[in-house]
């Protein structure tokens, strides 16, 4: 698996000391004296101030600090800066391992250039083309070609929680497209990672958004590891519609765990026995059926099919009904259930959700429970209740008070609670008199 987690502990073969001497230098050179610059800066800070009781009755008192910005109009408005990262700290015991941790999401400059729709990004990326979803230290460059061709491609340092810090970690791969305005988008992509000498991930893919008629569209993509020559996985999605009032999306999707999972860059999805078994492989078929009864109500129906190979078959199917008023409030409902070959995969499934607005208040209230057939580690049945208040203390600054009561095989008595901080920001600078 691909993914990031964003505590995990992620690493790079590249120092961090050099991301640091990059956002010193970006700084120098937003305060060099250059009246010709009219700078705009535009995010959003998330602070989170949390309590928690764990396991073993300890106390956590987290805080959590989420920033991203973007500062535009640089030079002459074709380059633009682009941050995000994260902080936490525990106020009263070390938790997740340490007290204190941060991380830079991603921190790069970005050149654009009108023509061709050409664009270099260079620093922490986040990168997203075909069998790429990657963290790197590196450059990315795209742009469109002729005839509806397109190229895209990077290289860098792997930033991820499953690395060796050898320093000779490298990552670097491409897409190549072709599209058809409004009708077809197909891309190939590879992707090739080295750690040290050796050859750690070697993907190659295929994707397409297919629109062969007014009201059906295919979207999908298949993805193959050239390490263990073995196809990873294929996952396709039709919609067809809206028919009137009624939509329907159809997904198949097919993985095997031994190519998926292979080369992990997590921990999370690491082949450990007895969690995720590499002989494993599953099959999913879906339906789902949407009819909008008005304006305000949305009824539908889903079922999903789950055919794993040594772990049997399971059916998830249900309902949901779900109405809004834009602006005002809205409420929700849903009941389904799941019907597999094993205690965990046999049970029953509600959730019911409200929310109203008044003025600048808000409140939310969501349940979620879960009957399972038979008794599951001493618990029959498990929930969790949220109560959430919030307040727009201005345009730009906003608070929010949440609870959440659980009960689950793991904990027999769950709360947590936290206060979220929410500013926004959007502030032009520098450039022309009379600019803030």
């Amino acid at each position: 698996m691909k993914t990031n987690s964003l505590l995990s502990g992620t690493k790079s073969s590249s120092p961090p000391i050099r991301m640091a001497a990059f956002l010193i230098a970006f700084i120098l050179l937003l305060s060099s004296p250059l009246a010709s610059w009219a700078l705009t800066l535009t995010g959003e800070s998330n602070t989170f101030l949390g309590a928690r009781q764990l396991t073993d009755k300890s106390n956590i008192v987290p805080v959590y600090e989420y920033l991203d910005f973007a500062v535009d109009k640089i030079g002459d408005n074709r380059v633009s800066f682009h941050f995000g990262g994260w902080g936490k700290g525990d106020l009263r015991d070390e938790s997740y391992g340490k007290r204190y941790d941060a991380d830079i999401e991603y921190a790069y400059l970005s050149f654009k250039n009108d023509r061709n729709n050409a664009i270099v990004n260079l620093g922490r990326l986040l990168v997203f083309e075909g069998v790429a979803t990657e963290r790197i230290d590196g450059i990315y460059a795209k742009t469109d070609l002729k005839r509806g061709f397109g190229l895209s491609g990077y290289v860098g340092s792997p930033v991820e929680s499953v690395s060796t810090g050898d320093s000779g970690d490298i990552i670097y791969g491409g897409r190549a497209s072709f599209q058809v305005p409004a009708s077809l988008v197909v891309g190939a992509s590879y992707l090739m990672e080295t750690k040290g000498s050796s050859d750690f991930r070697k993907e190659a893919g295929f994707d397409v958004w297919l629109n062969p008629l007014k009201k059906a569209v295919i979207t999908g993509k298949s993805s193959y590891n050239a390490v263990t020559d073995g196809w990873m996985e294929h996952a396709y999605l039709l919609t067809l519609g809206p028919f009137g009032n009624l939509r329907l999306n159809s997904d198949a999707s097919w993985i095997n765990y031994k190519d998926y999972f292979a080369s992990a860059t997590t921990d999370v999805f690491k082949l450990t026995p007895g969690i995720l078994d590499p002989s494993e492989k599953v099959r999913t078929l879906g339906e789902e059926v949407a009819y909008t009864i008005n304006e305000n109500l949305v009824a539908s129906a889903d079922y999903k099919n789950y055919s794993y190979s040594l772990a049997g078959a399971a059916d998830y199917y249900g309902a949901n009904l779900t109405y809004s008023v834009p602006e005002k409030g809205g409420a929700g409902l849903s009941v389904h259930r799941m019907n597999g070959g094993t205690d965990k995969l046999r049970y029953d499934e509600f959730r019911v959700y409200g929310f109203k607005k008044f003025g600048k208040a808000d409140l939310t209230l969501d349940f979620h429970d879960v009957d399972y057939d038979s008794v599951i580690s001493g618990i029959k049945s498990a929930y969790v209740a949220s109560l959430a208040a919030g307040y727009n203390v201005t345009q730009k600054f906003r608070m929010v008070a949440n609870m959440d009561y659980s009960r689950n095989p793991i904990y027999d008595r769950d709360i947590r609670t936290f206060l979220r901080l929410v500013y926004r920001f959007d502030t032009t600078f520098g450039g022309a008199k009379g600019a803030k």
